[in-house]
């Protein structure tokens, strides 16, 4: 289940083999099936592994793999990305920012911003998250991640950011009807910004009760940390 909170690191995701496998051989088809792959084939197989890795929360393992490519291979884009992220995974602030700063000067410059942006969240630093943020949605303004990232950093700064981030989630929203992790983002603006009723109805639209009570309490526990009032009133939704 995607958290609540904005996307600091890829999403946990069931089954995944053991730790000292050889990625490429791994996932390789038949050579019956297939002709001989071509070293930059190898190259983005390997990578394809990786960022499995990075899915299922190996970070340690990813990075190790990573070290492992330096040693021989070209560092693309595509590695620096995953590079980025293995580090932000292990809790490497400094090394993961100098790995996405990389990424801006070239063709995944979003994803170095939005990298970045995560970077700071991960350490609190709001303003700065929201900064870069803003950068990865302007060059890439249809992306329901980015915006639903933005949004979230806007809440957390708080004050006059809260309407900014409620539009954006609107708009995150209508880009991606289906993800929960928006869903539950706007609930959190809607509170903030006074608006109960609509609240309560983007909660009515979850179908289990105990989902719904869930998102309800988190979002209530939320507002009330970063408003510094209470929730009560909310108890009964």
């Amino acid at each position: 289940m995607k958290p609540v909170a904005i996307v600091l690191c890829c999403a946990l995701l069931g089954g995944c083999a053991e730790y000292g496998f050889e990625p490429v051989s791994a996932i390789a088809p038949r050579a019956t099936n297939v002709g001989t792959l071509d070293a930059e084939s190898k190259s983005h197989l390997y990578l394809n592994v990786v960022n499995g890795l990075l899915e299922q929360g190996r970070y340690r393992a990813a990075l190790a793999y990573l070290d492992q490519y330096a040693v021989s291979e070209r560092k693309t884009p595509f590695f620096q990305q995953l590079y980025g992220e293995a580090l932000l995974g292990t809790g490497q602030y400094d090394a993961a920012g100098s790995a996405f700063s990389e990424l801006t000067r070239g063709p995944l410059a979003p994803e170095g911003h939005s990298g970045l942006g995560r970077t700071s969240a991960a350490q609190g630093d709001w303003a700065t998250a929201v900064s870069h943020f803003r950068q990865a949605v302007a060059l890439r303004p249809s992306s329901p991640e980015f915006l639903n990232n933005l949004g979230y950093a806007q809440l957390s700064l708080g004050g006059s950011s809260i309407a900014e981030a409620e539009f954006n989630l609107r708009q995150a929203q209508e880009l991606d009807p289906a993800s929960v992790s928006i869903r539950n983002n706007l609930v959190i603006a809607l509170l903030l910004a006074g608006k109960e009723a609509e609240a309560r109805r983007l909660l009515a639209g979850i179908q289990t009760a105990d989902e719904r009570a869930e998102v309800q309490k988190f979002a209530v526990d939320w507002v009330a940390r970063h408003a510094g009032e209470g929730g009560d009133q909310w108890e009964e939704m």
